[in-house]
């Protein structure tokens, strides 16, 4: 009886012991399958800018903190998506003033959204406000991911009839002066 009892006992513990371990074999396959899923379920990337697309559409706020969509008859787009970038546009558009962007149917479109709220708030747009001309802001994640960049350079963005026509990067100021200054030509139509 004594050993019925122990064979009792041990099978009862082994049969614990396989259940045990049954389970969190089950449990871990599961928690696997589950990450691996969820990894390569990742939102997939934002498609880049292609010649002959449209800009996609954001809505852009300025930085007076007003909804400042891109004007149908704009043709260029000065992308900036660094503080060194930003270093080579803001200089060039302080010198030519209020208007010479429109003058030139451009429009600049800056995204903000890595910048820390505090900095943004108290330092950045306080700065910004001063510019006599409008900056069209990005704000949240991943609404700029579209626009190509490069560390320290501007992407400079061509459009006709709102289509992309041209897409350049550039960090000299003579590239970015002579994209400002260049006027596309109208089409001429055959008579």
């Amino acid at each position: 009886m004594n050993q019925t009892k122990n064979q009792l006992t041990d099978n009862m513990f082994s049969y614990k012991f396989k259940t045990t371990f049954q389970f969190f074999k089950n449990s871990s396959l599961s928690l696997i399958l589950l990450l691996t899923f969820s990894l390569s379920a990742e939102e997939p990337a934002a498609p880049t800018l292609v010649l002959g697309n449209v800009l996609p559409e954001i809505n852009y706020t300025n930085q007076w903190e007003e909804p400042s969509p891109i004007p149908s008859e704009t043709t260029k787009v000065i992308f900036i998506a660094d503080m060194d970038a930003s270093k080579i546009i803001h200089p060039i558009l302080e010198k030519e003033g209020k208007g010479y962007l429109e003058s030139k149917q451009a429009v600049l479109v800056s995204d903000i959204h890595r910048m820390p709220s505090l900095i943004s708030k108290f330092v950045a747009l306080p700065k910004m406000k001063s510019y006599p001309y409008t900056l069209r802001l990005v704000r949240e994640e991943k609404l700029a991911d579209p626009f190509p960049r490069t560390k320290g350079s501007l992407t400079l963005i061509q459009l006709k009839a709102g289509k992309i026509t041209k897409i350049q990067i550039s960090n000299l100021e003579a590239e970015i002066r002579s994209f400002l200054e260049t006027q596309e030509k109208p089409s001429q139509s055959n008579r």
